[in-house]
């Protein structure tokens, strides 16, 4: 029997027919609609804290990661999730002509979904209990009754499909099965496992989940529902028997293969990596064969103008090829190095889950809702909602896709990393608008279902089929079914068929997840320094709350095998730099920088404000408060903030100890490994333009005039620190030790303003700023030598002047040097480096100031109790005659 026929006999008969257990349908898709419209609320929370950080005060529950897992764990399992079971509910009867396998089972089911797994879920991650594994959020406790209620699902759904005798499959009956069977598998593999296996090992098999969520639960069961609703609503068979066999073993052949295209140019082994990326692109062409297939049994018919459900149906079709080809293109070596960690990644995803399999769902559910003979149904809201839903992911998903390629050009041409978050400002905050009109496309989705007379659906169904009689007539003129002397060879091809779709999963389990994890074990022995770092009992806390707060959906910890990232993070990350990481934070995505070698870059203080204040220290920063880790202000962490402040200390510092002895140590061992060879030859092993660095060569800095770039320059980097005037009491200035420098009682020669623009200070909260142009740096430095206040002081007398000669050479020259110029014998055991009073003149009143205060943080004391006020005063008029003013 062909299933057009089974299909048709739901337009006539189905709406009564008793094998449909019409309340389940009714209830997973009220659930449905209620997780969809929760996940994007968290999602539109999410998206208005990239121009809007602050907007969520300090509700912590309410933190963009926090929020991230909730909204990805909502899309897929709470609104897919809900809308194919609603949909197998309606569609297994009406394939098999039997009954699901147990009413109170489903009841099980619904209540196991949504009330021990959805439910707990997210207030689970929304408390931050979660594990930091992309479409894997909720945590391990949650995953055993996912697993649980996927068992119950098979039970529910696979039995009518096996009573029938395999010969009587149907297209939508394979992609059912197929789901159900291969989700069981792929969710405890990519759930579980990488919280059982460390480092690179545990990214290789999220990489495998990652495309298997998608490619294994999500498109079977959204194909499903179109290959049964096309033939169902048209009335016509699938335009080739042939090409569906062909797509659907290419799709369980093929998709499990792809998942390392998620880590190209990482340090899995490269053979996975290029035999992923093919599998890719012959999983492109598969799904072109697949959409010809259901666009070709679409042509020349007029229902689309009528059916709702079948309009969604198309739409899903048209991005689901779309989708599949842009995955295919960017898996690709040239194109996967530019886009990657992009927001053209995200806007792949959006279209994926947002867009193909959204409009299936939906298409499932009112497909299957118009079918309820007791239930409203309001044609009227239903189409406006598709129309809705159609201009808003379409504008989403095409503002991502600019935003992501905006970012990959300013990423590849090494511009400041606060460029590329400046210029995504507008695209994100498109984005956020987008969500309006598909808020609105899903509140009138549920509306539509909600409103309208009881059983409206089935009379505009009896009335569409009686303004097209010849519907019927044509289902059944092309309802066929197997004669008995294909069936035996019909059983047979099925089982070997599935048989190597088993086995296909199993060899991608091989070759992309044990067999690089065997690799990487042998690389990892043969790399690691003898006597490795490890997280302190305080750092391993800290990568606690760091995975829980969802830190690795901004900040990656991988720095990938390309020119870009070498030249601005500095040496690829090799395996055996994580292999404690239980699981790995090498992250997907990069609104801000890499954090692979974040160790040593900032100081603590520069730190524990960020985390409590971010934009106190980068005024563009789009970072969330974690105020709630203080008690009311950045100089009283609780022990959270000290922990996690202290595990971002340790990132790269294994590396650094061993280095460079432990590069030369692989250098010599991997002689002929390309990749290997890129890891220990990078010019830097941490290329970070912030950090900070004992002076050394520098560019040829020229003096610049005055200018709205040194301005715009100093508003985005400095003022949170400096403040707008220069005086050293910016919004961060009290929490910082040593305080920012008050500007305007300094004069700098333009040596060393260029010296601490490029080199930074070290033991300071003040970094380098090598990313910048010269150009700007200079126009920087001209703006920082304006803020110089004009002081008139009477001269020294004679005996003022050596007086201060006395008090300096004997209290002055151990740090500062004979010469005033910082270098004293003492100064190889100084955490900040002293003065250098040749290039830096402080006025008469700061000199003043910091003999009789000190300068807390660092090693100058308060000199009050040594000297007296005259001799303050005489050392203070003797120190500036060190300054060596530039002509």
């Amino acid at each position: 029997m062909s299933e057009v026929f089974k299909a048709s006999r739901l337009v006539t008969k189905a709406a009564t027919d008793e094998l449909v257990d019409t309340p389940l349908v009714y209830a997973h898709s009220i659930a449905a609609l209620v997780c969809v419209l929760f996940a994007i609320l968290c999602g539109i929370a999410i998206s208005l804290q990239f121009f809007l950080p602050d907007v969520l005060g300090s509700w912590h529950s309410m933190a963009w990661g926090r929020m991230r897992y909730a909204h990805t764990q909502g899309i897929m399992l709470g609104w897919l999730g809900n809308a194919f079971l609603a949909f197998l509910y309606h569609a297994v009867p009406v394939l098999t002509g039997r009954k699901v396998f147990s009413h109170n089972l489903g009841r099980w089911l619904f209540g196991l979904w949504n009330f021990v797994v959805m439910l707990p879920g997210w207030l689970l991650v929304l408390s931050g209990v979660s594990q930091p594994i992309e479409w894997a959020e909720f945590p391990l406790v949650i995953d055993v009754f996912v697993i649980a209620a996927l068992v119950l699902a098979a039970i529910q759904f696979l039995p009518p499909f096996f009573k029938n005798g395999l010969e009587d499959l149907y297209v939508s009956s394979w992609y059912i099965i197929g789901a159900l069977v291969f989700t069981l598998l792929a969710y405890p593999m990519g759930n579980i496992i990488p919280e059982l296996v460390p480092g690179a090992k545990s990214a290789a098999f999220t990489g495998l989940w990652i495309h298997d969520a998608v490619g294994l639960f999500v498109t079977p069961l959204a194909l499903s529902i179109l290959y049964f609703i096309i033939p169902a609503v048209t009335g016509r068979p699938i335009y080739s028997h042939f090409l569906s066999m062909l797509g659907f073993w290419g799709l369980f052949f093929l998709y499990p293969l792809n998942g390392t295209h998620h880590y190209v140019f990482s340090v899995i082994p490269m053979a996975a990596q290029l035999g992923a990326i093919a599998a890719s692109a012959l999983l492109g062409v598969i799904v072109i064969v697949v959409v010809t297939n259901l666009l070709m049994s679409l042509r020349g018919t007029n229902m689309l103008k009528k059916d709702i459900g079948l309009r969604f149906v198309l739409v899903a079709t048209i991005f689901y090829l779309i989708v599949s080809v842009q995955g295919a293109l960017q898996a690709q070596m040239s194109l996967n190095q530019v886009v990657h960690f992009t927001d053209w990644v995200i806007g792949h995803s959006h279209l994926a889950m947002l867009g193909f399999a959204t409009f299936a769902g939906i298409g499932g559910i009112v497909h299957s809702w118009q079918r309820i003979p007791w239930a409203r149904y309001n044609a009227g809201a239903l189409a406006w909602s598709f129309w809705l839903l159609v201009i808003g992911i379409s504008i989403m998903v095409i503002d991502l896709t600019i935003a992501g390629l905006v970012q990959a050009e300013l990423w590849q041409n090494g511009s400041p990393w606060y460029e590329s978050v400046q210029q995504s400002r507008p695209y994100w905050l498109i984005r956020s608008l987008s969500s309006i009109p598909i808020v609105a496309g899903f509140i009138l989705l549920f509306y539509g279902l909600c409103s309208g007379e009881k059983g409206a659906g089935l009379t505009l169904l009896a009335k569409q089929r009686h303004e097209d009689a010849n519907v019927q007539s044509g289902s059944s003129a092309n309802a066929t079914e197997p004669s008995t002397s294909n069936a035996y060879f019909l059983r047979m091809s099925y089982r070997v068929a599935a048989s190597a779709a088993i086995g296909f999963f199993i060899l991608s389990i091989g070759l992309l997840g044990v067999w690089p994890g065997m690799e990487l074990d042998r690389q990892i022995a043969a790399m690691s320094p003898p006597d490795l770092y490890t997280y302190s009992e305080s750092e391993a806390r800290g990568r606690q709350i760091y995975a829980r707060e969802g830190c690795a959906y901004c900040h990656t910890q991988q720095i990938r095998f390309t020119d870009a990232d070498i030249s601005r993070f500095g040496a690829p990350t090799l395996a055996w730099e994580g292999q404690f990481d239980t699981p790995h934070m090498w992250g997907t995505r990069r609104v801000g920088p890499d954090l692979s070698r974040a160790g040593s870059t900032r100081n603590r203080d520069w730190h524990l404000a960020h985390l409590f204040a971010p934009r106190s220290v980068v005024p563009w920063s789009i970072m969330p408060s974690y105020n709630a880790f203080f008690n009311g202000s950045a100089d009283q962490p609780k022990q959270e903030a000290l922990d996690l402040v202290d595990y971002l200390e340790s990132l790269g510092r294994a590396r650094e100890l061993a280095w460079p002895d432990g590069d030369e140590t692989i250098k010599s061992l991997f002689p002929d490994n390309k990749w290997t060879q890129m890891a220990v030859t990078s010019p830097l092993l941490n290329a970070h333009p912030g950090k900070s660095m004992i002076s050394g060569e520098l560019p040829d800095f020229d003096s610049a005039p005055l200018s709205e770039n040194g301005e715009m320059l100093w508003q985005t980097l400095c003022a949170g620190c400096h403040g707008d005037d220069g005086t050293g009491n910016g919004p961060a200035a009290d929490w910082l030790r040593p305080r920012p420098a008050n500007l305007t009682q300094y004069d700098y020669t333009q040596q060393r303003l260029a010296d601490v623009l490029w080199h930074g200070v070290p033991g300071t909260a003040m970094p380098a700023w090598r990313d910048i142009p010269l150009s700007g740096l200079n126009a920087l430095a001209s703006y920082v030598k304006a803020f110089a206040e004009e002081e008139s002081v009477a001269p020294p007398g004679q005996l003022q002047l050596v007086t201060g000669q006395r008090v300096y050479q004997n209290n002055c020259v151990q740090c500062h040097g004979d010469a005033g110029d910082g270098q004293g014998f003492a100064v190889s055991q100084l955490a900040i480096a002293p003065t250098d009073f040749t290039k830096q003149r402080p006025t008469l009143g700061e000199s003043v100031r910091v003999l009789n205060n000190g300068i807390e943080g660092s090693s100058m004391a308060p000199w009050t109790d040594r000297l007296s006020e005259p001799e303050i005063l005489a050392v203070s008029y003797y120190l500036r005659q060190f300054y060596e003013a530039e002509p």
